[in-house]
């Protein structure tokens, strides 16, 4: 499965921290990381976006897309990695966009993910395809749950299948009519469900997850494997 920015900060993975979005120390934190480190400008981000594309796609056999038009820079300092990082040295701040990649006969939508490290250069991860209310963190707490029932599934077909070439494929909304509160990338409240898709032993599956926020802007989830279709 395409790995998300997560092991970029492995240490910080396992780090407990309290991150309510009512806690005033908690909000002050957040002013106080996004005025010492405001978004960059789109331009200064699409050499690495594109790169990440075409090298993604190279390993996958793909099309490499020859453009990528940036859209909908927003702040991700409330997600665990960013704040982690940031309280860690590590990190100044980071922010999530997406990108519409062009050039191919296949064009599509990327999600990415935007750090300013410490010594305040920039760094673009490619976090998944299609679009997702899903922040990066929780996407890498729960991604394998998902990617294992979509092998499982498969298995049902194909005893012999051992997640060959498993790979994370487009990800899209399906219900969001009860999302709630909303700070800096994170959900605290309110719920919101996905569907997954993965390739894996020549199979493309879509794998339902839902998404309860909680208080601390992570989410309890539910990967509804049994719900999960194979499509070819």
């Amino acid at each position: 499965m395409r790995r998300i920015a997560l092991a970029i900060l492995p240490a910080l993975a396992l780090v407990p921290i309290a991150a309510r979005a009512q806690d005033a120390d908690y909000r002050r934190f957040l002013e106080q990381t996004n005025a010492a480190a405001p978004p960059p400008a789109l331009q200064a981000l699409q050499a690495q976006a594109l790169d990440m594309l075409r090298g993604n796609a190279r390993a996958e056999g793909r099309c490499a897309p020859s453009a990528v038009r940036l859209e909908r820079l927003e702040s991700a300092t409330a997600t665990r990695i960013i704040t982690q990082g940031v309280r860690a040295g590590e990190l100044r701040n980071g922010w999530t966009m997406y990108g519409r990649a062009e050039g191919c006969p296949q064009p599509y939508l990327a999600h990415f993910m935007v750090l300013r490290l410490a010594d305040n250069s920039l760094r673009v991860v490619l976090v998944n395809e299609g679009e997702t209310l899903t922040n990066p963190s929780l996407m890498r707490d729960m991604g394998h749950l998902a990617a294992l029932a979509a092998t499982n599934l498969v298995r049902r077909t194909n005893p012999r299948c051992d997640g060959a070439g498993l790979r994370m494929g487009p990800t899209r909304v399906v219900d969001r009519s009860r999302l709630g509160a909303y700070s800096n990338g994170a959900y605290f409240s309110g719920s919101w469900s996905e569907a997954w898709t993965f390739l894996v032993c020549g199979r493309r599956v879509e794998i339902p997850v839902t998404f309860t926020a909680d208080a601390n802007g992570g989410a309890d989830y539910d990967v509804r494997g049994t719900e999960g279709r194979i499509f070819d």
